[in-house]
Order: structure tokens, then C-alpha cells, then sequence
């Protein structure tokens, strides 16, 4: 079996996740992605790292090169060795390889994450023999937990007693506006209520040394880190979290059961993660702010709730929870067995 999926974290996380859990049942499965997703996987061998695309119709005879180049690469690789199931998690890399694939009689899987369709799993839908998705899309998509890495699936029981531990997710489409939204927030506070705070923050390099000195004028207690390699073990300990709403963070919040602010990047395509925001915000598990000029006060105004009332927090903590998430990576091998076993002919467990 290929697992291909493009280079950003969201298709890279599950693909990963699922690339493991199969590895360690024994399946014979490899990876492709491009020079992007190569930074989420650099722990696994059995991998092709294919040029990076980016489409642009100003640039569309080095797109054109690209996908042929694409196309000559990966059907050396499926002449050489004919796998059964291809299973694509998203991203225009994913296109060239799958429409290979069906093409020599593999059978086809592809995983949405998002609420809204990406553009490479809607031309390829009608083409894959197996559809998955997290959210319900239409009846022709089967709605399955997505598959997160097996640190997230450890949770510890969810306590808010003490101060108020927030974490504050950047990655690379927030730690720049965070950077700036989060301490603006802050300030509007009374010293009282942020003594009731405690910030744990991804912050860009260029912006932590200012920002550290700012939350300290506050008297904030704050941690701040360019990378957090313990993330799991960090959200555990979190009361809230405030994120961007990207499909593999709302899994993972999803695994572990941690309330959050969601603060949906405004320039994702299709504004998919505003609709995935949405609903999380509508089985109150979550509360939903848009990007605009006056977020900071939004923001004040709901931690102020919060501090208050941390009921809020205990009901939006509780209904956060998706135990599906934990046999995500069982559940997606099931199906795909099924697809394997329907294109040999054989029974597989």
C-alpha cells in the first residue's frame, strides 16, 4: 500500500499517524509527500519525496513540468511494484500519484479532513473506490475520527481548580497574529484577573524576546517557546487552548478533551476552517472568533466569562471529548483491509 498526502501538517499528521499504526501491524506500506511534508516524517524510511507544487496559472509551464515530471517518477515506482490500495490524505501532490494508481487497477481511498471538500479530493472523488471524511460531507462520504499521533491518544482527567493554564498554539499561520492578539487581550484586564492566568505560548523567533518582556510588565506568569516539542503532554495540563482550527488540532483537542478558543485562519481555502470551527462552537465545545479589529476585546470579554464562571469551561471540556479519535487508525485499517481483500479476493483480518 503508498500513503500520499501533500506537505502541510493538517494532511501530514493523520497520513503519519495512520503510516505507523499500519507499519506496526505488519502491513507493507510507504509514503509519499514532497519536500514540505518530508519535515512531519523525517522518522520514517520507506518514503519518496516528490518536488513540491504549488499551482499558479502565471507559472503554469513550470506546473505543467512539474506534474509531468510527477507522473514519470511515480509510474517507474508503480511498474516496479504494483501496490494494491493507494490511500490519499489531501493536497495537490496527491492527484498524479492516485490518477496513476487507478490507471494500473489500484484501488483508491482518499480522506478529507476539513468540512469543506480541498480541490484535489474533489476531482479525485469520483475516481476513489472508498471516501472518508472527518465531518459528515454527503452520503457519499463515510464520516470517520481522523487518525492523530499516539501521544494525543494518552489524556489525563480534565481539572480547572487552580489558575487558568491557557495555551496558545501559533504554528506557522498564527504565532505572527497571536503574537500580537493574545497580549492585547491581556492588557485590557485587571491586574487581578490576569493574576488568574497563566500563558503557555508558541511565539516566532523575532517576537519573543519583545513579547516576554511585555507579559512581564503585566505581571503575567508566561512560557514561551519557538517550538513545542511536547505538545500533548503541554495540552494535557492546559485548561484552555487558543488555536487556529486546522483539521489535525481540532482532532487532537478532540483526543485529549481541552476546551478552546478557535481563531480560524481568515485566508484558508474555501474558509474551511471557520466552517470547521463552527462546529465545534455549535456542540459547545468550543467558542469561535473571526479575525478582525476588534478580536482583542472579544477575546477580554469571553476569558472574562470564563474566569467567573469556569463551569463554561468543565461543560466545553466535557463535550470537546470524541472517544472515536482513539480507534481512529484501528477503524481506517478495517476499511482499507476490506479494500484490499475485495481487490485480491481474500478475507484479511
Amino acid at each position: 500500500m503508498i500513503i500520499c498526502s501533500g506537505g502541510t501538517g493538517g494532511h501530514m499528521f493523520p497520513a503519519c499517524a495512520l503510516f505507523k499504526s499500519m507499519r506496526r501491524k505488519g502491513f507493507d506500506v510507504s509514503m509519499i509527500t514532497d519536500g514540505r511534508g518530508n519535515a512531519f516524517c523525517g522518522d520514517i524510511s520507506e518514503k519518496t519525496v516528490l518536488n513540491t507544487v504549488r499551482f499558479s496559472y502565471k507559472k503554469l509551464f513550470s506546473v505543467v513540468f512539474h506534474f509531468i515530471s510527477i507522473f514519470l517518477k511515480f509510474f517507474g515506482m508503480w511498474v516496479a511494484n504494483c501496490p494494491d490500495v493507494i490511500i490519499g490524505f489531501g493536497g495537490i501532490l496527491t492527484f498524479v500519484p492516485i490518477i496513476v494508481a487507478k490507471l494500473f487497477g489500484a484501488k483508491v481511498v482518499i480522506y478529507e479532513q476539513n468540512a469543506i471538500i480541498g480541490k484535489a479530493n474533489k476531482l479525485l472523488q469520483k475516481v476513489a473506490d472508498l471516501k472518508l471524511s472527518t465531518f459528515k460531507l454527503n452520503e457519499n462520504w463515510l464520516e470517520i475520527a481522523a487518525p492523530v499521533r499516539e501521544e494525543f491518544l494518552k489524556s489525563h482527567p480534565y481539572k480547572c481548580d487552580k489558575n487558568i493554564k491557557i495555551l496558545v498554539m501559533g504554528g506557522s499561520q498564527g504565532a505572527l497574529s497571536f503574537a500580537k492578539i493574545i497580549p492585547e487581550a491581556m492588557a485590557l484586564m485587571s491586574p487581578k484577573e490576569r493574576n488568574k492566568i497563566e500563558i503557555i505560548q508558541q511565539v516566532d523567533r523575532k517576537n519573543i524576546q519583545k513579547l516576554s518582556e511585555y507579559y512581564r510588565s503585566l505581571e503575567i506568569k508566561a512560557i514561551l517557546k519557538i517550538f513545542i516539542d511536547n505538545m500533548a503532554e503541554i495540552m494535557n495540563e492546559a485548561q484552555l487552548v487558543i488555536c487556529r482550527s486546522g483539521a489535525s488540532t481540532l482532532s487532537e483537542l478532540a483526543a485529549i478533551g481541552r476546551p478552546a478558543v478557535l481563531i480560524p485562519y481568515p485566508e484558508s481555502s474555501g474558509n474551511h476552517q471557520l466552517y470547521n470551527a463552527m462546529y465545534y462552537q455549535n456542540k459547545k465545545a468550543a467558542w469561535v472568533l473571526e479575525e478582525k479589529q476588534n478580536i482583542a476585546d472579544e477575546l477580554t470579554c469571553l476569558i472574562r466569562q470564563i474566569l467567573q464562571n469556569r463551569e463554561l469551561l468543565k461543560v466545553a471540556a466535557s463535550n470537546m471529548i470524541n472517544d472515536s479519535v482513539k480507534g481512529a487508525t484501528d477503524n481506517f485499517i478495517k476499511l482499507i483491509g476490506g479494500i484490499m481483500s475485495s481487490k485480491r479476493g481474500e478475507n484479511i483480518k
